[in-house]
């Protein structure tokens, strides 16, 4: 949500008939951005239960890998020219069980803050631009994989 019309424009996978393969972005990613695609995919492929499929969800994101278990979706990782970032939605009680949560880091209370709601869903947005945001992300979907499992 609320990216620009340009920056969806730089997705890596934009042809909606050729379906890229799930460890594709780690080769064709720049050499940083790949390694924290390899990071984030290992680390959310590790949470119990969790399914990893690209899926091209339409415009303006085009291909995303989404993640989901027990039929709802954990997030989607979007995989763009420069780099990778991640959307995850929050239901009202996930957002009470987020303000509730300890130590969330500061990239994801940022992301809850700022992220956009339509109906009963919070959509936020994350730039992982190094490291500790991709720590951040893994952090915070083991937590939410919690919640979804209760």
């Amino acid at each position: 949500m609320s990216r620009s019309t340009a920056y969806w424009e730089t997705n890596l996978y934009r042809e909606p008939r050729r379906p890229p393969l799930a460890a594709a972005p780690a080769d064709d990613l720049p050499a940083d951005a790949a390694v924290r695609f390899r990071a984030l995919r290992t680390g959310l492929r590790a949470i119990a239960g969790v399914k990893e499929q690209p899926r091209f969800v339409g415009q303006p994101w085009r291909w995303a890998w989404e993640y989901s278990m027990e039929g709802r979706r954990l997030c989607w990782v979007h995989c763009m020219e420069k780099g990778v970032s991640v959307t995850f939605t929050l239901s009202s009680d996930d957002e009470e069980r987020a303000a509730d949560a300890a130590r969330l880091p500061a990239a994801v209370q940022r992301a809850i803050r700022e992220g956009q709601r339509t109906g009963p869903v919070r959509w936020c947005w994350l730039e992982l631009s190094e490291r500790r945001s991709v720590d951040a992300m893994l952090g915070f979907a083991r937590k939410k994989a919690v919640w979804l499992a209760g």
